[in-house]
């Protein structure tokens, strides 16, 4: 728990030096177009109930945090978690802030949206607001990928 906090806050803080910084990146609103599009895939891919765009999304060894569960590692354990939870529950997710900073291949965002999950074997609706960090990595082939997604809901731990 302690070395998640910690990365958290390093992150945080990272974004915050580099958004304060106004220094320009040459392609830096193409780079921030690009990644708003993996957010919408993203999102898309959850609302969709399809997992198939997850290598597309995330690099092969994303680090995966979501709240209340184990960190995953790994393009493959981020479908296999997203299958199982879309096996159980009709979700839609929509993103509603979104602060992104750019850095030569590196990029930061925060972001908050809101969560409703219905299950599907019936039950009662629950909606859910959350906020995360994603870290990106530009590949040598120009394309952005989650290397982390960290996030967590205004929810108490159970």
């Amino acid at each position: 728990m302690r070395r998640s906090s910690l990365l958290v806050a390093g992150v945080v803080t990272v974004t915050c030096v580099f958004a304060s910084s106004g220094v320009a990146v040459a392609g830096e609103k193409e780079d921030t177009a690009a990644i708003a599009k993996i957010r919408e895939m993203e999102a898309a891919s959850v609302n969709d109930a399809t997992s198939e765009h997850v290598t597309h999304i995330y690099a092969k060894d994303v680090k995966y945090l979501p709240p209340n569960e184990p960190a995953l590692e790994g393009a493959e354990a981020v479908k296999a978690w997203l299958d199982a939870m879309i096996g159980q529950v009709d979700v839609t997710l929509e993103y509603n802030y979104s602060s992104v900073a750019v850095k030569g291949d590196m990029a930061f965002e925060q972001y908050g949206g809101v969560v409703t999950m219905t299950p599907k074997e019936g039950g009662e609706t629950m909606t859910e607001n959350v906020r995360g960090i994603h870290i990106y990595h530009k590949g040598k082939d120009g394309a952005w990928k989650i290397t982390h997604d960290i996030w967590n809901t205004d929810a108490p731990a159970h």
